[in-house]
């Protein structure tokens, strides 16, 4: 609706309106089409309120007509109807110039561009909300799965609810081709991304003893070494990395200023923070001199007990390496440094884990899976550290490590996930959703298509959910075909898909008794979806349809 302007040149804003304690629109008293439609219509109905072509907000109907003196003083209107706000105008794409009419309240007839305009802006507002919610779940649980059948847009998704964690702003999250471009170049730097199989292990996955060829100095090989190197989960936990003006490195080498000399050593605590330690530099030294404060040795006063190698505290402030000898007190030595100078913002990292339940759990994270809850984690309430077999360091999870994982839930391996990772992981189902098949086909114009698109995947649906053919613990959600095997680019290719996609996977479903369908069944209905037909009535007369009972 659009308010024009009031008697006597009188401009009413209708933002204004939109910002009362109860939010409302209004309109005058005429006696047309515009007021009585304004009267009559249904709560819950969507109004795009504007001025003139410019969109100011989304709002939803929630209350009947009403007259009010005091607001009609105010406004200059005489009918007003209570609205609940949708959405701003800023949060969205204004309309393309002249898209709106200048009447006051008109309705939108479905499959118009005002219609399509709307309809674009609320599936916007419900993809955003549904990426918000599990980006807000995932930084309260820290690790999500992401379950589905094939094609329900597990891969999308998961790399836009990353972007959201990661606090990605310049990035509009419901665009599938910007979210992917952004996502690639985030890849092992913010975002690591890795596949579970069954011969995945823990010296894969965290670290493990590696050879190493040793050259001489003719560059022919004098024997093999085996060293820790890190896996893809360690490199993740690593990339969390301190640093909000500056790197840990470079606090480390301004730290080292400020304790130059004996004179100028600083008292820093321990980790436990029941006693401190004085720590010094000399210049020139590749160490830095400590010594606990309650020492009693009656050796000179730069006695140093306890020297810290200055390069392998900083591979430890890293995560690449430790101090083997004063490992404790190195550790001390880094936070104090962090608290000095206030680099406490760590930056997010998300690890992607596909087809986590093809993996062996235990094999895999080993004692590390009890790290994996929120509070057992580096800044949680219950911080737990664990000394890693390979390199000896003392190792926790970041706090600001967050874990995607991602399963089909037609998979039948689905059944062995480990009870104790499903305890530290929260599951979000996708559904395949015939709206984002009708919005591809309206992006290409192509309106043929997509109504021949949307009536398979309804056919499809119908035949899977038939109390005659499901059996078995799965339901729909578990087992309807994903929308994007649907989607395609002309008739060509969505025949490929059915038959190269579609109909495999049904017939798998088939062959593992999750459908119970005869031969004859299968084959008529194949034969009509290769040629993107319904499948033809039973003997009845009757087709395949959903029980709602």
């Amino acid at each position: 609706m659009h308010l024009p302007e009031g008697k006597g040149g009188t401009e009413i804003d209708s933002s204004l309106m939109l910002l009362e304690a109860e939010p409302i629109i209004g309109t005058g008293e005429w006696d047309n089409f515009q007021c009585k439609d304004f009267k009559e219509i249904d709560n819950g109905n969507i109004v795009l309120v504007r001025k003139g072509n410019q969109a100011i907000a989304l709002c939803q109907i929630c209350g009947d007509n009403f007259n009010n003196e005091e607001l009609t003083d105010r406004y200059l209107n005489i009918n007003f109807r209570k609205v609940r706000i949708l959405a701003w105008a800023d949060s969205y794409k204004q309309p393309r110039s002249g898209l709106f009419s200048q009447g006051t309240f008109s309705s939108c007839r479905k499959n118009t561009e005002q219609y399509n305009y709307i309809n674009d802006w609320l599936k916007y507002m419900k993809n955003k909300a549904f990426t918000d919610k599990c980006a807000n779940l995932l930084k309260s649980k820290h690790n999500i799965i992401l379950q589905g059948a094939p094609g329900t847009g597990k891969t999308y998704n998961t790399a836009a609810i990353a972007l959201s964690v990661l606090g990605i702003t310049d990035v509009d999250l419901t665009d599938h081709t910007a979210v992917m471009r952004k996502y690639q170049d985030l890849l092992d730097d913010r975002i690591f991304f890795t596949t579970f199989h069954q011969s995945l292990d823990y010296e894969d996955f965290v670290e493990g003893l590696k050879p190493h060829i040793q050259t001489n100095a003719n560059g022919e090989s004098i024997g093999v070494t085996y060293e820790p190197e890190d896996g893809i989960f360690k490199r993740a936990c690593n990339a969390v990395v301190t640093d909000k003006n500056k790197d840990i490195v470079e606090c480390i080498d301004d730290y080292l200023q400020q304790i130059k000399g004996i004179e100028n050593k600083k008292e820093i605590p321990t980790l436990s923070g029941r006693s401190s330690l004085y720590v010094w530099w000399k210049e020139g030294n590749a160490t830095i001199s400590s010594r606990s404060t309650n020492s009693t040795s009656q050796r000179e006063e730069d006695y140093t007990p306890s020297p810290l190698n200055i390069e392998k505290v900083k591979q430890q402030a890293l995560g690449k390496g430790c101090e083997n000898n004063w490992q404790q007190y190195a550790q001390a030595f880094i936070e104090a440094v962090k608290k000095e100078y206030k680099a406490t913002v760590d930056k997010s990292v998300v690890l992607i884990i596909d087809e986590i339940n093809r993996g062996n759990i235990s094999k895999i994270f080993g004692e590390l899976i009890t790290l994996l809850e929120s509070d057992k984690r580096n800044s949680g309430n219950h911080p737990i550290k664990v000394t890693l077999p390979y390199s000896k360091t003392l190792f926790g999870v970041p706090s600001n490590l967050y874990i995607i994982g991602t399963m089909n839930t037609t998979d039948r391996s689905t059944g062995t996930l480990d009870y104790a990772l499903r305890r530290r992981f929260a599951f979000v189902t996708l559904k395949s959703d015939s709206t984002v098949i009708a919005k591809h086909y309206d992006m290409l114009g192509n309106s043929a298509l997509k109504d021949k698109a949307i009536a398979l995947f309804d056919d499809i649906k119908s035949f899977i959910v038939s109390p005659k053919h499901l059996c078995g613990d799965l339901g729909i959600d578990d087992l309807m075909i994903g929308h994007s095997y649907f989607m395609a680019s002309d008739e060509e290719e969505l025949k490929n898909k059915i038959e190269y996609e579609v109909l495999p996977l049904i017939a798998e479903y088939i062959n593992d008794g999750i459908l119970n369908v005869s031969s004859e069944e299968k084959d008529s209905a194949f034969s009509a979806w290769l040629n993107l037909q319904p499948m033809p009535t039973n003997e009845e007369g009757l087709t395949y349809t959903e029980d709602n009972g």
